[in-house]
């Protein structure tokens, strides 16, 4: 048994205050320090980053509505359609990744340092006629061959080593080319390829489409994960990264969106016109991209941190939706501001940053040209947290990429918390927690999410953005807010690439913590903690005023470990709340808590920082010892509480819950229903009810028969003796 006197939690928004780091940072809002530390982070808004007030058109910060779980799964539904079969597998336990293409043992023996590619779009017969030139490094001794990727769609029309023709093999979705003799570790060859074809991914949508936009071409590419082979020659591993020389040659009244920068357009003199972009900064094959079609254009200017250095942003649009656009995407140079103060500088600003539009139900942060979905643009700012989402991935997706797919929640759970992130210095803590409640993260948190099945399963998103979330309140905002600026200006990972032990290492360096039991847990195992509670009160021992409130924690969650977690514990007592963190790593674990007032309620985790559900014990038993009659020296009977127990579930919910609670003699009871304000939203029970179990079902709805909106509810009973509440979570 643990007794704990007193571990006080902060509950006042706390700005980021990272002693030499504060300058770089911008504001962000927060919650709490490290469970049971009393250390505030302090500080306020840097000159270099925008005040909250003044980063909200106009100055009023009306909050948009949280995206539904429906505009979430459709902000990923392209990915959600090419792996449907395997979308809702079930978390039965530990599982080792997949094997997924791209990643092969032969990618290991060379390494591309750059790509110069061209590409002619024979658009009337959705052709693409393609040119690769890559240059490469050994990494093995003797290496003879190299392994590239190019799907079987695709016609090999010569192949060359250093601009000699050479023999190769074009089979099973690989070139396999002879090099021109052996090469030992650090020596350089050049592999030349011409194709030809119709870009084909069976079983799923295509990276390449031919498209048309009320009569205008609209072609495009997305290829994450897998989908680059499908329509260009390269070694498809996200781990190696190169330069790219891009030319893209289309019809002359069309206009060609890519990565890096525009350098020129060739005037081919026959109504045909050549589009040349490049990007030094290492690219990840999936992130190079095209978009073409009759864009409108405008530009604005970011300056950087240091307050000279300037880089333009480009928007492309179609012209239907210019106007809608400006409005969508006009506080995303004030995002760029923020990210810069979290992350550090734009890692691009030699080059650009971009967002066009293109025919695709998604959104992708292809480097440096953000390529954005009709559908997100509406002229409202009700998309803001998609052009957040994408943004962010500038830091942790394009500079930071994964090791391997099986480590893609490191880029995509981020850049879903900050999403979170950029609202909440807006919009306050209660926005931010609601924003993240609405992930609904009981459903995602059953999945393992370590070599998950398809690798892009909506859960590296909303899990893994709930894992970042809980590991902030783990260690604290000045350690947690370090640990990302730290990962994200790591001279090892800058520019390259990552994975979860990386960024756990990050965090400990920060915290000075060690963290792996953490990330374990999380990302290795399925699962999460189901805690079933049970309370009771006894007079102070030892000679001091007040009461000890005994607290019994079961895990009985089915699938996972036992989880290790700091859990705030408040308790509500008649001189006002108490706050407590209890370690909990036991299946079964006993805490004792001193207040100074008679104890009316307990909460579990009351602030949902932890993805768990709550069971209440409804019994009275021989675990309870105030039902002992004294037999347990270690504890003073006392007669039992009027109200015995009180519970809600399921907690969270999505659709309603049912209260239960128990009377140990007849009493007038009330229950009743306040939203986050205060404001009473439905009366369930007034009425004179018997000794025993009670049990009253909500529907979700308040007093007029309405859908109430997802947050945070207080429930209230309310008996002769006091009340007692309990909050519970609505899901929409």
């Amino acid at each position: 048994m643990t007794t704990i006197h007193r571990a006080p939690v902060p509950t006042a928004i706390l700005l980021i205050g990272l002693l030499a780091l504060a300058p770089l940072l911008c504001g962000l809002s927060a919650r709490a320090t490290a469970p049971g530390s009393d250390a505030h982070a302090g500080g306020g808004v840097p000159g270099n980053v925008p005040s909250v007030a003044g980063r909200v058109a106009g100055g009023a910060a009306v909050p948009p509505p949280i995206p539904t779980l429906e505009q979430r799964q459709r902000f990923i539904e392209a990915e959600q359609a090419r792996y449907a079969a395997s979308w809702e597998q079930a978390a039965e336990g530990p599982r080792a990744p997949a094997s997924h293409p791209g990643g092969r043992p032969a990618h290991d023996e060379y390494d591309v340092i750059g790509y110069e590619i061209a590409l002619d779009l024979d658009i009337p017969n959705m052709v693409l006629i393609g040119a690769v030139d890559l240059e490469a490094r050994a990494e093995i001794p003797g290496l003879a061959e190299v392994e590239l990727d190019l799907l079987d769609c695709m016609a090999v029309d010569h192949v060359t080593v250093n601009g000699t023709p050479a023999s190769y093999t074009h089979a099973a979705d690989i070139l396999t080319v002879t090099l021109d003799g052996t090469y030992d570790p650090g020596e350089t060859f050049a592999i030349g390829c011409s194709y030809h074809g119709t870009p084909d991914l069976p079983g799923g949508p295509q990276p390449f489409r031919w498209l048309n936009f009320y009569g205008t071409p609209m072609i495009l590419s997305y290829s994450e994960p897998y989908g680059a082979p499908a329509w260009w020659l390269c070694k498809d591993d996200p781990k190696d990264k190169a330069t790219f020389g891009i030319q893209v040659t289309c019809p002359d009244s069309l206009f060609v969106v890519s990565n890096g920068v525009l350098t020129q357009v060739i005037d081919q003199g026959n109504g045909r016109a050549t589009y040349e972009w490049r990007t030094e900064y290492p690219m990840s094959t999936y992130l190079f991209s095209i978009a073409v079609t009759d864009y409108a254009h405008w530009s604005e200017v970011y300056t950087g941190l240091d307050g000279t250095t300037t880089m333009d942003v480009h928007y492309w649009t179609f012209p239907v939706d210019s106007a809608d656009a400006r409005v969508d995407w006009s506080r995303n140079v004030e995002m760029m501001e923020f990210y810069a103060g979290l992350f550090g500088e734009y890692p691009f600003l030699d080059e650009k940053y971009a967002i066009a539009e293109f025919m695709h139900p998604g959104a992708m942060e292809h480097q440096t040209a953000t390529s954005m979905g009709w559908q997100w643009i509406t002229g409202t700012h009700a998309n803001d947290w998609v052009v957040a989402h994408e943004l962010s991935h500038s830091w942790v997706g394009d500079m930071i990429t994964m090791t391997t797919w099986e480590h893609a929640w490191c880029k995509e759970g981020f850049a879903t918390y900050c999403e979170a992130l950029w609202f909440e210095p807006l919009y306050g803590e209660d926005y931010y927690h609601n924003y993240m409640n609405n992930m609904n993260p009981l459903h995602y948190g059953q999945f393992q999410l370590y070599g998950i099945d398809p690798p892009l399963h909506a859960a590296i998103y909303y899990k893994g953005a709930w894992v970042l979330h809980m590991l902030r309140h783990v260690i604290g905002d000045d350690a947690f807010f370090a640990g990302i600026y730290g990962y994200a200006n790591d001279p090892d990972f800058r520019y390259g690439v990552a994975d979860t032990d990386d960024l756990c290492a990050a965090f400990e360096a920060a915290s000075g913590e060690e963290l792996s039991w953490f990330f374990e847990q999380w990302i290795y195992q399925p699962g999460y903690p189901t805690y079933r509670h049970h309370w009771w009160t006894a007079p102070a021992r030892e000679g001091r005023d007040g009461y000890d409130v005994h607290l019994r924690l079961r895990q009985v969650q089915q699938t996972g470990p036992v989880f290790r977690m700091p859990i705030d514990i408040l308790i509500e007592t008649s001189s006002g709340e108490e706050r407590f963190v209890v370690w909990d790593s036991l299946e079964t674990q006993d805490f004792v808590l001193h207040v100074a007032g008679e104890p009316l309620g307990l909460q579990i985790d009351p602030d949902v920082w932890i993805i768990r559900s709550l069971e209440e014990m409804s019994d009275v038993t021989e675990e309870d010892p105030s039902a002992r009659d004294g037999r347990d020296d270690d504890v003073i009977a006392e007669d039992p509480p009027l109200l015995r127990a009180f519970g809600v579930q399921p907690n969270p919910s999505i659709a309603g819950c049912r209260l239960r609670y128990e009377l140990a003699a007849p009493a007038q009871v009330t229950v009743e229903l306040f939203d986050a304000t205060g404001r009473r939203v439905r009366r369930l029970q007034d009425a004179l009810q018997p000794a025993g179990r009670c049990e009253i079902p909500w529907d979700g709805t308040d007093a007029a028969g309405r859908r109430v909106a997802g947050g945070l509810y207080g429930c209230r009973v309310t008996t002769p003796a006091g009340a007692r509440l309990q909050r519970v979570l609505i899901l929409r």
